[in-house]
C-alpha cells in the first residue's frame, strides 16, 4: 500500500474518531519506554505541541491568578477593611455605653414624671400651708390651754370656799404642794373640816376614785395638814355618769360647775 495513502487514511480516521488516536498512544506508552520517550520528545520540542501541553497542564493543576487564598483574604481584611468595618459597626449599632446612657436618661425621665404625679396626688389630699394656718387660728394654743386649766382650778377653789362659807365654815382655798409627786388643786382647812381634792375639766369614775386615794394618802403622810373631818372633794365642769355614781358610792363631795351633784351634807353623813 502506498505510504501517502495510509497517512491520509489515518488522518481521516483521527479526525472522525479522536479516541482512536488517544487509545493508540496509550497502548504505545504501555508497551515499552521507547514509544513514551519519542512521544515526550515530540511534545517538549515541537513548539506548537509544547504550548498546547503547557496550557493543558496549567489549566488542570494551577490556581487561577484571580482567585485569592485564605491568607490573602485575611491579610486584606486586616489591613484595609478592619477600620472601615469597625467604623460602620459603631455607626449602625449601639454600644454598651450608648445603651447605658439611653436607659439612664429614659429611666430618669420616667422617674421624674412619676414623682410629679405623686406630688400632685399628695397635694390633692394634704392640707396646704393656708389650710394649716386657718386650723391653727381656730385651735387653742398651749398657753391658752394652760390659762383655761388655771381658770378652772381657780373656779374650783372659789366655789369650794364659797359653799363652805355659806355653811359657816371659814377658810381660804388654795393649792397645796407637798413634793413633785403630790400636789392638790384644792386645799381648804376650816378647822372643823378640811376639804382636799382635784379639779378637771371633765371627770369620769376613775378620776373620782384617784381623788379619794390621794386625800387618804395625805392624811397618812402628813396628818397635821388635816383638821377635823377629811372631806374629799372633786370639782369639774362636766361630770360623766360614772363620776356621779362613784362619788355617791364613796361619799365624795362632787361639784359640777356651780351645782353640787353630791352635797357636802351627804359626805358628812348629815342626810
Amino acid at each position: 500500500m502506498d505510504v501517502e495513502i495510509l497517512k491520509r487514511a489515518l488522518r481521516e480516521l483521527v479526525e472522525r474518531e479522536p479516541s482512536f488516536l488517544r487509545d493508540l498512544m496509550l497502548d504505545a506508552l504501555r508497551s515499552d519506554g521507547g514509544a513514551a520517550e519519542a512521544l515526550l520528545e515530540l511534545l517538549t520540542r515541537h513548539p506548537e505541541a509544547k504550548l498546547k501541553l503547557a496550557q493543558a497542564v496549567a489549566g488542570s493543576i494551577a490556581v487561577p491568578l484571580n482567585v485569592a487564598t485564605k491568607e490573602d483574604l485575611k491579610q486584606l481584611a486586616t489591613k484595609q477593611d478592619l477600620e472601615q468595618l469597625k467604623k460602620w459597626a459603631e455607626e449602625k449599632f449601639a454600644t454598651k455605653e450608648d445603651l447605658k446612657q439611653y436607659a439612664t436618661k429614659q429611666d430618669l425621665e420616667t422617674a421624674v414624671e412619676q414623682l410629679r404625679a405623686e406630688i400632685k396626688r399628695i397635694e390633692g389630699v394634704m392640707a396646704t400651708k393656708g389650710d394649716i394656718k386657718r386650723i391653727e387660728d381656730k385651735m387653742a394654743t398651749k398657753e391658752q390651754f394652760e390659762a383655761i386649766a388655771v381658770s378652772v382650778e381657780d373656779s374650783g377653789r372659789d366655789m369650794v370656799q364659797y359653799l363652805l362659807e355659806q355653811r359657816g365654815y371659814k377658810c381660804v382655798a388654795e393649792r397645796l404642794r407637798l413634793d413633785a409627786d403630790y400636789e392638790f388643786d384644792i386645799y381648804c382647812n376650816a378647822g372643823a373640816l378640811t376639804a382636799v381634792g382635784e379639779v378637771k375639766v371633765r371627770a369620769g369614775g376613775r378620776d373620782v376614785e384617784k381623788a379619794l386615794e390621794r386625800a387618804r394618802e395625805l392624811l397618812r403622810r402628813q396628818p397635821d395638814k388635816i383638821s377635823g373631818k377629811l372631806v374629799p372633794v372633786f370639782y369639774t365642769l362636766v361630770a360623766e355618769p360614772s363620776a356621779v355614781q362613784r362619788a355617791k358610792e364613796l361619799k365624795i363631795w362632787l361639784i359640777e360647775s356651780k351645782r353640787e351633784v353630791v352635797t357636802l351634807e351627804v359626805v358628812l353623813g348629815e342626810m
